[in-house]
């Protein structure tokens, strides 16, 4: 093989996200990957032989493995590549490789305040379903105000760390002595046994977590079981375009008459076919440059 040819070679990397879960991303080549292009695919799988799997199917057999840090930071960096190394943060050639904020949640690392108690959040997870997201989860964090032996009291708005400096300039140092923001009481034993709280339409029904992970793997199962056609398919969400046509293309093969399959079951298909590519059509052309996993 030449040297050409292993530059060009398929490339992906992925990483534990919890127990049973690994998020992973494949570019269509190592250049691309380090020019902190958009991943082609990306997803979660029960195991990292799982991933690869996937990637395999979605770009080919040949992929070349990266280390788990560039999932790792492209999943914590919301879409943009992992820090290479040996590249100083800020600008390589024209792409800013500084961090960037993930998608509905302030990015960066929490700036401490002498004295001040340390932070501790709720997570509030949402279908998101701008023209350019549909279908995608957004998770914002809420700061915890304080706790009482029943409930876990959470300020309504996100959290936002500029606003939390200001807070704390104006008390004097200690953002815990500014004036009194809303908050929203969260039951602390459903929160424990569901694993969620969901409040009422007076709050906008926001519901919390107590983990961004699990606040995304509830929105994500809540859509798949919402759309019928992911069982039809066989897909789960994070979901796109192009992973609903390959989920058709299989199904299609199975069940169609010329191949000794049922037409009944070929027509279903073909309904939930249909149905999958109204939903997406719904965000326009631009959701088929966006990608995601399947199952």
């Amino acid at each position: 093989m030449t040297s050409e040819e292993t530059r060009e070679a398929p490339v992906f990397a992925c990483c534990s996200v919890g127990i049973g879960r690994w998020f992973w991303a494949a570019w269509e080549s190592e250049a691309e990957a380090r020019a902190l292009s958009p991943a082609l695919a990306t997803g979660y799988e029960a195991s990292a032989d799982r991933a690869e799997l996937k990637a395999a199917e979605r770009l080919g057999p040949g992929l070349k493995r990266l280390p788990a840090r560039w999932a790792s930071g492209y999943k914590r960096r919301g879409g943009i590549a992992a820090h290479v190394p040996g590249t100083k943060r800020g600008v390589v050639g024209r792409v800013d490789t500084r961090p960037r904020a993930r998608f509905g949640r302030p990015g960066g690392r929490l700036k401490r305040h002498e004295g001040s108690p340390r932070l501790a959040f709720l997570y509030c997870a949402t279908e998101r379903e701008p023209p350019d997201a549909i279908g995608h989860v957004a998770v914002t964090r809420h700061r915890i105000a304080r706790h009482t032996a029943r409930k876990i009291h959470v300020e309504c708005d996100p959290f936002d760390e500029d606003e939390w400096a200001r807070r704390a300039g104006r008390a004097g140092g200690s953002p815990e002595e500014a004036p009194k923001v809303r908050t929203l009481a969260v039951d602390r034993a459903t929160l424990r046994a569901e694993g969620r709280f969901r409040c009422g339409p007076a709050h906008r029904g926001m519901t919390f977590y107590a983990s961004e992970e699990d606040g995304i793997r509830d929105v994500e199962a809540a859509l798949t079981a919402k759309h019928a056609w992911c069982d039809l398919l066989g897909v789960r969400f994070p979901c796109s375009i192009d992973s609903i046509k390959a989920a058709y293309r299989r199904r299609a093969r199975a069940s169609h008459p010329d191949a000794g399959g049922d037409p009944a079951e070929f027509r279903t298909v073909e309904q939930a076919y249909r149905a999958a590519l109204a939903y997406f059509a719904t965000a326009g052309d631009g959701i088929a440059r966006k990608v995601g996993g399947s199952g």
